[in-house]
């Protein structure tokens, strides 16, 4: 009897040992795939909006507004030749956040599938379902995991040193329309007892109200002064310091 238990306990430990292995691999696996997809995709995209950008003055001149936002949005074609659900690119300079950015008719599409609509639980750097146009939304949402390797959104938790902030504190948006950028000004740890979070105000009061409780909750004044003006963009993320937290980044329109 107790030879039978020994075994029947090794048969156990055996199956968890392989079933961890698979899962390790499964996990490099994915990471290497997620990873030549953003490259790929990214040169993709460099090399277009070079193109797009070596119009010299004289051109420039020449080209009707129309005709300027159509060279504008070529930059896209290939991106969008591969998924339709892209909505732009969002990066922030001298960090390794360079992505195209999607958005499905829910918020739970792109947490498991990649931009080619694979499986992968990296999931895609996916825009709010609810918004509509980026000139018109006062709050622009867009959500990405936060991986171990700093791939995706994990280069985010940096911002919770102030020192890094002062260096990277304007995200690049290029939507499909026209490109934008934005201002961080609050950075903070969202708990499951905070019922703050909004995406829609009543009126400018509301949006006035929200607008004070994000900027007390940052973790360090910016001394970015915000107001009801202000168009809003807000970066989302996992963190761990707290059980279903999230690491949320304020920024408002500059440009």
């Amino acid at each position: 009897m107790g030879k039978l238990i020994k075994r029947v306990l090794l048969t156990i430990v055996i199956a968890v040992f392989l079933y961890s292995g698979y899962q390790l691999v499964q996990y490099y696996y994915d990471g290497y795939v997620s990873n030549k997809l953003n490259e790929r995709m990214k040169k993709q995209y460099e090399v277009a909006q070079k193109s797009q950008q070596e119009l010299n003055n004289t051109e420039q001149e020449e080209l009707t507004e129309e005709q300027l936002k159509q060279r504008y949005q070529e930059r896209f074609d290939q991106l969008l030749a591969i998924n339709s659900d892209i909505v732009g690119w969002i990066s922030i300079e001298n960090t390794g956040i360079a992505y195209p950015v999607v958005q499905s008719s829910d918020n739970d599409y792109y947490l498991n599938h990649n931009v080619e609509k694979q499986s992968s639980a990296r999931g895609s750097i996916f825009m709010d379902y609810r918004n509509m146009v980026l000139n018109d939304d006062v709050h622009t949402v867009i959500y990405g995991h936060h991986m171990k390797d700093g791939s995706m959104f994990g280069e985010l938790s940096k911002y919770k040193d102030e020192a890094y902030y002062a260096e990277h504190d304007t995200i690049t948006f290029e939507g499909i329309e026209e490109p934008t950028k934005w201002q961080i000004f609050s950075v903070y740890i969202y708990s499951p007892e905070d019922q703050f979070f909004e995406y829609e105000f009543a009126d400018e009061q509301q949006y006035n109200d929200y607008l004070d409780k994000i900027v007390k909750k940052s973790r360090y004044s910016t001394n970015v002064e915000v107001t009801s003006d202000d168009q809003l963009l807000t970066l989302v993320t996992c963190t761990y310091e707290i059980t279903d937290a999230r690491f949320i980044i304020h920024a408002k329109r500059v440009q």
